[in-house]
């Protein structure tokens, strides 16, 4: 609607435009005659210096600030991320405890080792429940957490042997928790602290 203002309105003095404004002419008979013919954008064209600095408010108002910058990962990715790779940990451990032993380690899994891998299943399942019933920026930091710690207490302990127990790993499938707790910890201080 304000882009049909011509620039003969808004270049005209201010002088002449209040004295339009105060002393409206009569109209002349031709102007009458010719008035359903006239050019659309003088119909709409503002006349008063009102009209004119009313149409450069507008046109001058600020633009919406730009979005936020583009993120790798976002903090509601993570926790979804990290939740789908401890639920299925979780229900390995619950399902088939002796393949987390054999799938990792050159030994059998006895009974009472598939008892405590069966019962981490609960610890593994509350803290992905946990998670994602908190709100995001607290569950993205306990992931965080969760992941570092589960790096370091398990894959990254049986390669570097930081507990001296000196286990017999299986590669290449031992890589994969190694990869996988490095990339979710990596990540998760990604969400967390850039």
């Amino acid at each position: 609607m304000f882009a049909l203002t011509t620039s003969i309105a808004i270049a005209r003095p201010a002088r002449r435009a209040r004295a339009r404004a105060r002393a409206p002419r009569a109209p002349r008979a031709d102007a009458m005659r010719d008035a359903p013919t006239r050019c659309a954008a003088t119909r709409v064209a503002p006349t008063t210096t009102r009209d004119v600095r009313h149409v450069a408010q507008i046109a001058g108002k600020s633009t919406p600030p730009p979005p936020p910058p583009a993120r790798v990962i976002t903090a509601a990715q993570y926790v979804t991320a990290f939740s789908a790779v401890m639920g299925v940990y979780a229900l390995q451990m619950l399902l088939v405890p002796a393949k987390m032993v054999t799938d990792h380690f050159n030994a059998s899994a006895d009974q009472m080792t598939q008892f405590w891998i069966r019962g981490s299943a609960v610890g593994f399942g509350g803290l992905v429940c946990a998670v994602r019933a908190l709100d995001i920026a607290t569950g993205a930091k306990i992931a965080l957490f969760a992941s570092f710690a589960c790096g370091a207490l398990y894959p990254w302990n049986a390669k570097f042997n930081w507990a001296k127990h000196n286990l017999s790993l299986k590669y290449p499938m031992h890589y994969v928790p190694e990869v996988l707790m490095a990339l979710l910890t990596l990540a998760g201080a990604y969400v967390v602290y850039l």
